[in-house]
């Protein structure tokens, strides 16, 4: 259905639709609804409910209409930090309820081991020759010196990526029963709402796969305000990770992002103090706090 069909199936008359970042809000006499463009692939709020999951505003469209039109949330004042945790202990939730192990071939398993093996290696590739052209400067700017300062540990955290990978391909090519899930796709605050209840929202992205995807790529966006031990203690609280998921999980978040040589100094300096910053909480994580809470061993 488009849009007037839908509203004429459900009754609705807008009194004013005004836009608000990538969607519309539809005000009526009585309520609020929000409108964008449909880009789901399944039905997955149908499956989500099957599941008993219900934490999603109520949805009046199908995954093949032209539009998605779901309920109007409103949200309440909380700290930005109680938030995140709130995401986070949802995210448990939505795994723990969707959760199912599957038997996967060797292709499957070989296919993340060489991609991911081939991350590392371009990123080392990348950073090396970075780093090469950046020591012919004779001035550097800003940017360009502050990575050089802080290289080794762009260097320590790609060899401990490897390093984890490999504990978990030893782990996992004999043991072929991997763990899935339904996962959000698209993890950050914005996609959060804290009302009478937790939802989320822009379900976009959602689909069947590795939990530790939503986790890595929650993180990389809030590690500024979450440490990495609060996010897994209260995650784990209602979905412990296995000892093989959190190697694949280290495996992913020990990968330093690229710099974008396109951009202003000051956006790459930035960027370079954001990788840095990032890099400092996942090293000092696996150097103090792991060890500190024998986290390792809890991960038999």
């Amino acid at each position: 259905m488009n849009k007037q069909e839908l509203f004429d199936y459900y009754q609705i008359k807008p009194k004013s639709i005004h836009k608000k970042g990538s969607v519309s809000i539809i005000s009526t006499k009585s309520k609020k609804y929000v409108m964008k463009k449909n880009k789901r692939k399944a039905d997955s709020f149908a499956y989500l409910e099957t599941r008993n999951f219900h934490n999603f505003p109520k949805v009046y469209s199908c995954c093949n209409d032209e539009i998605e039109l779901t309920d109007y949330i409103e949200e309440k004042e909380t700290p930005k930090e109680q938030r995140l945790e709130d995401l986070v202990y949802l995210t448990s939730i939505l795994h723990n309820k969707t959760t199912f192990y599957k038997t996967v071939d060797i292709d499957y398993i070989k296919h993340l081991y060489e991609d991911l093996l081939e991350r590392q290696s371009q990123l080392y590739q990348y950073y090396q020759e970075d780093q090469n052209m950046i020591d012919l400067e004779i001035y550097m700017s800003p940017a360009n010196y502050l990575l050089v300062r802080n290289i080794s540990m762009v260097y320590d955290a790609l060899k401990q990526s490897r390093d984890y990978l490999e504990k978990w391909y030893e782990l996992v090519k004999e043991n072929h029963q991997f763990r899935f899930c339904f996962i959000h796709g698209n993890l950050e605050a914005s996609h959060f709402i804290e009302s009478d209840d937790l939802y989320f929202i822009s379900w976009d992205q959602a689909r069947v796969d590795l939990p530790i995807y939503d986790l890595e790529k929650f993180y990389r966006k809030s590690f500024l305000d979450i440490s990495l031990k609060d996010m897994l203690e209260i995650y784990e609280a209602k979905y412990p990770l296995k000892k093989e998921e959190l190697y694949l999980l280290l495996a992913l978040l020990l990968l330093p992002d690229k710099i974008d040589i396109t951009a202003s100094e000051y956006l790459k300096t930035k960027q370079v103090t954001s990788i840095v910053f990032y890099l400092q909480r996942i090293l000092s994580f696996l150097e103090n706090d792991s060890k500190k809470t024998n986290y390792y061993t809890n991960h038999q």
